[in-house]
Parts: C-alpha cells; sequence; structure tokens
C-alpha cells in the first residue's frame, strides 16, 4: 500500500514537474508580448508631442496599449517567477492577476461595444497619438500621406515628412533629373483596407493571446491543487514518521 501511495507520489511530482515548464514557457512568452508594447509606446513618447499631453486625460489609445502592455508585462513576470519557483502564495498571487487581467480586457472590449467605437475612430485616434516614425512607416508602405492626404497640412504648421514624397525622374534634352513629388493620397483608408482584409490573422493573434491567459488559468489552479495534495501528504507522513519514532522510544 505504501509503495503504491509513493508511487503515485512520484507520478504526481513528474507531472507537476511538466506543467511548472509549460506555465513557465507561457509567462515569457507573455513577458516578452508585454515588453515589446512597453516598449513601443515608450518610443512613441520618447519621440512624439504626445508626451505633453500624457496626463492630459485625452490620449485614449496610448493608455489602452500602455495599459495592455503592463498587463502582459506584470501577469508574465509573476508568471515566470511562480513557475520558476513553485512557490503556492506566488501561484496563488499570479492566479488572482490573470482573473483581473482578464476580467480587465473583458471589460474593456465591452466599453468598446457599448460606445460604438468604430475601427475608423480607433485609426483616427491612433494615427493622431503615435510618432513620425510609425507614421513614415506606414506611408512609406501604403505609398500614402497624412490620414487624409496632404490637404491636413494646410492649415498647420506641422513639416510634411520625406516619406509623403516620392522621387521621380525627370528627363530634359541634356540629362535626367530626380524630383520629388508629393503623394496625393491619405493614409485611412489604405490602413483600414489593410486591417479589413488581415483580419483573420490579427484575430487570431489576439485571440491566441487571449487563450493563453486561459491555458495559464487553468494550468496554475491544477498546479496549486497538486501542489496542496502534495504537502498535505508530506504533512502525513511527517506526523507518521513522528508517530513510530516516539512508538519504537516507548518499546
Amino acid at each position: 500500500m505504501n509503495w503504491k501511495r509513493f508511487n503515485m507520489f512520484s507520478m504526481e511530482n513528474k507531472l507537476v514537474g511538466w506543467l511548472r515548464h509549460v506555465l513557465t514557457a507561457i509567462s515569457v512568452l507573455l513577458f516578452v508580448v508585454g515588453c515589446c508594447l512597453l516598449g513601443y509606446m515608450g518610443w512613441v513618447l520618447a519621440t512624439s508631442i504626445t508626451v505633453s499631453r500624457f496626463f492630459s486625460g485625452t490620449l485614449i489609445f496610448t493608455y489602452s496599449v500602455l495599459g495592455v502592455g503592463f498587463l502582459f508585462f506584470l501577469t508574465g513576470l509573476v508568471g515566470w517567477l511562480a513557475g520558476a519557483s513553485e512557490v503556492l502564495c506566488v501561484l496563488r498571487l499570479y492566479l488572482t492577476l490573470l482573473i483581473l487581467a482578464v476580467a480587465a480586457e473583458i471589460s474593456g472590449l465591452l466599453a468598446l461595444n457599448i460606445l460604438q467605437t468604430r475601427m475608423d475612430d480607433i485609426l483616427i485616434n491612433g494615427w493622431a497619438e503615435v510618432n513620425q516614425g510609425t507614421r513614415n512607416i506606414v506611408q512609406n508602405n501604403f505609398n500614402c500621406c497624412g490620414f487624409y492626404g496632404p490637404k491636413e497640412f494646410a492649415y498647420t504648421n506641422y513639416p510634411i515628412s520625406n516619406s509623403c514624397y516620392d522621387t521621380v525622374q525627370e528627363a530634359t534634352a541634356d540629362s535626367v533629373t530626380n524630383a520629388q513629388q508629393l503623394k496625393q493620397s491619405g493614409c485611412g483608408a489604405p490602413l483600414k483596407f489593410w486591417l479589413d482584409d488581415n483580419k483573420a490573422i490579427w484575430c487570431s493573434i489576439l485571440a491566441a493571446l487571449g487563450g493563453l491567459q486561459l491555458m495559464c488559468i487553468v494550468l496554475c489552479i491544477h498546479i496549486i491543487h497538486k501542489l496542496k495534495d502534495k504537502t498535505g501528504y508530506r504533512r502525513a507522513m511527517d506526523k507518521r514518521r513522528l508517530h513510530d519514532e516516539k512508538g519504537a522510544y516507548s518499546l
């Protein structure tokens, strides 16, 4: 009987060890995603004029991305520590943070649905809050200038970036010269079309990240349950050993 219980205890140890490595790997992945989001927003804030309006309460896109990045960063870091240490209190903390993070993300999606926020609104706010480096990447890839076109620069003092110009060759009688031609189309429409065409890809990525969080919740609950059983078994064995030792001394 004792040998059977020992074998079951050994199998549970191997199962917990395997699940712990899976939990650690997923947590590290979520941590990396959080670092990427926070790093990108740090670059945006450091190289744009939105940093001066950070505490104004109007940068909805910036706050949302920073919030999601911080959730992934914090839960991934705590999950990394919980999986590596296999400590019950850290695992319980990780489980609590995961549940709060998933609840916050679901609340955000419900808020977007209740407020009837469209993709156009998200793109407009995002374009207004990102830095010029991000805009240059979009303008170079979609061959566009500004969100609505170069006309949005007509009544502002903002300089037009070089990414708004195309280099064209003009042939003359003597030579061929390069000239700068201003792009006339805006980036709003092609960017929206690109997101619609690739909706399956980015929706799958978002769903996969949410699924990883739910998987971490299930793994965390299972590991906590197994560790509690293992702790109870060890206490029972210690009590039995102590009782046997007292019986041997009495004899």
